[in-house]
């Protein structure tokens, strides 16, 4: 005849090891949950830094050939007497 052991459904371990996985499961859904409202977060906030700064330099390159314009056009080659 056979163990009364043999009529369960499922082993103690092979119950316990389940628990653990359903435990370790729930615990990456919310890392992963975190970590993409981080990478959300970082991506909106690089892009909005990354347009000031295409801003910045924008205005500095024009304000750069606009004095170097100014500078080559008012400077004078000829030595004074």
């Amino acid at each position: 005849m056979g163990r009364k052991d043999s009529q369960m459904h499922s082993i103690p371990i092979d119950h316990y090891r389940k628990q653990i996985g359903k435990q370790y499961k729930k615990q990456t859904n919310t890392n992963i949950r975190e970590m993409k409202k981080h990478s959300e977060s970082k991506s909106s906030t690089s892009k909005v830094y990354q347009d000031v700064r295409m801003v910045i330099s924008g205005f500095a390159a024009v304000i750069v050939v606009v004095y170097s314009i100014l500078y080559f056009w008012l400077y004078d080659d000829k030595p004074a007497n």
